[in-house]
């Protein structure tokens, strides 16, 4: 037998009644109504349905937009447990997500849990509403907008969270914004679309060896500076991570929107450094360092950065780095070409690359290494040749940025130089202001304060060299502008 109130999908519903202070005006002529956003369907028979047109109130007082009293309440207990206003419903402006506030000390129930006085929750399709005691159902809402997103979660997810808007979306996954029901707090979920296990699909960024692997590197990493996942799911062929949520949106577009001051290169760059010397010393090297995987906290010029997307990245101490993988214009000489690695295979010294790279770019809006097909691009990073002559790299004040820059983006790794030393170069070292900025804001956020002189990172040694040197004209062979665009994270043995 289905419980008191319940809601069958095929159950047409019943008719509604409108709340009262939207049905008339002063004349008594019919007000042309709003289109409701949402229905309370009753599950008592001294009560009628209600469609969701405006705030709405339920309670013992006059002003509530459903008055319980003696007249329509047969029942005393029930109406001596109801306050004069027990809680309230309304939409938000902001993302159009239904809530529910309890305005009772004598309790407000969705679906069996009690919210508390003042406490708010935001509501999802058939969630059951009660008064007084958990088991007294007096409505179930029904959202008019029956998907409301939540087809992107599961029922798991779904019902902790309410899906507000697209981030992203790719071939293999999408990402949303979501809120938390109760807390309000929001969180991003990355959805990955798992391929299947076979070994030619390895290579794959949503192979489920890969998505395993990116798991496994978020479970283990806290840094202020690099995302947390707060939590995961695996749902059939989909893999649900469950992201802190970055407002500020990806670098590129800040890089984008106007030249930015030096100081400010700086102080994020300072942020970017310290996270990925932790990432090293966690035996982790990225392989993806791009604007694009840089997030910030929100819209001011001066704020927290995070690096995120782990997909490529890789766990030293448990294999060798032999694959030719990341985003080429960004991607280091030793990836491209196996001639110019240690003993067949490359390490650490090639995310110090891809950083030299977006301070290349930061600083002048453009990037070191350019053209209309991956190849061209390969060469010209092959070439080590680039411009710190002319436009803004002229700028005598530039002097320390562009020495950097230069130590950053050596062809040879052995020559380059390495993430703790950038600590120490002359262009960070002696900006005390810089660091007490960066250090008052991971304060302000509530985070731990990183450590300003980190110690000296591993320096990784691989021993298996089974991979042979490739040519230069073998190695630009099989960088085809049919497999991948310039822009884009590629990944290939």
């Amino acid at each position: 037998m289905a419980p008191e109130g319940a809601v069958s999908d095929e159950e047409t519903l019943p008719s509604t009644l409108t709340p009262k202070d939207m049905r008339y005006s002063q004349d008594n002529s019919t007000v042309s109504p709003s289109l409701p956003w949402g229905r309370l369907v009753t599950c008592k028979n001294f009560l009628k349905n209600v469609d969701l047109i405006q705030k709405f109130s339920f309670g013992r007082g006059e002003s509530c937009s459903v008055l319980v009293n003696n007249k329509n309440c047969p029942y005393d207990k029930v109406i001596n447990g109801i306050s004069k206003t027990h809680f309230e419903i309304q939409k938000s402006d902001e993302d159009q997500l239904v809530f529910i506030t309890d305005c009772s000390k004598n309790g407000t129930y969705v679906n069996g849990k009690k919210l508390g006085y003042q406490n708010k929750k935001i509501l999802k399709n058939k969630d059951h509403i009660a008064v007084s005691n958990s088991s007294y159902n007096i409505y179930i809402y029904l959202s008019h907008n029956v998907q409301e997103a939540d087809e992107f979660l599961p029922l798991e997810l779904a019902n902790r969270f309410a899906s507000v808007t697209q981030l992203g979306r790719g071939s293999c996954g999408e990402v949303r914004l979501v809120k938390d029901r109760d807390t309000f707090r929001k969180y991003a979920v990355k959805k990955i679309i798992l391929t299947e296990s076979a070994s030619e699909l390895v290579n794959k960024l949503n192979h489920p060896t890969k998505v395993r692997n990116e798991i496994e590197i978020l479970s283990r990493l806290q840094h202020p500076c690099v995302i947390a996942m707060h939590d995961y799911i695996n749902v059939e062929r989909s893999v649900y991570l469950i992201l802190e949520y970055m407002e500020g949106g990806e670098l590129t577009q800040r890089i984008h929107e106007a030249p930015m001051r030096e100081d400010v290169v700086k102080f994020y760059f300072y942020q970017m450094i310290s996270a990925t010397q932790y990432l090293h010393s966690q035996n982790i090297i990225h392989r993806d360092l791009k604007p694009e995987n840089i997030l910030l906290r929100d819209r001011r010029e001066e704020t927290l950065l995070k690096i995120t997307d782990f997909g490529l990245s890789k766990i030293t101490e448990q294999s060798v780095a032999t694959t030719m993988c990341g985003t080429m214009r960004y991607v280091a000489p030793e990836v491209i070409s196996a001639s110019l690695r240690d003993s067949g295979e490359y390490g650490d010294m090639v995310d110090v690359w891809s950083l030299g790279v977006i301070l290349y770019f930061m600083t002048s809006q453009e990037v070191p290494f350019t053209g209309f097909d991956n190849q061209t691009i390969a060469r010209q990073i092959l070439s080590g040749k680039y411009n710190l002559t002319n436009g803004i790299w002229s700028d005598r004040d530039k002097i320390f940025v562009k020495d950097l820059v230069r130590k950053m983006l050596q062809l040879r790794p052995a020559e380059r130089i390495r993430i703790n030393h950038v600590f120490r170069h002359d262009w960070i070292k002696h900006d005390h202001g810089m660091k007490l900025r960066v250090r008052r804001l991971l304060k302000e956020e509530g985070l731990p304060i990183m450590a300003m002189e980190p110690p000296s990172p591993k320096r990784f040694k691989f021993t298996d060299s089974s991979s042979d040197e490739s040519t230069l004209s073998e190695t630009l062979s099989n960088i085809t502008n049919e497999n991948y665009s310039c822009s884009s994270t590629i990944c290939c043995n």
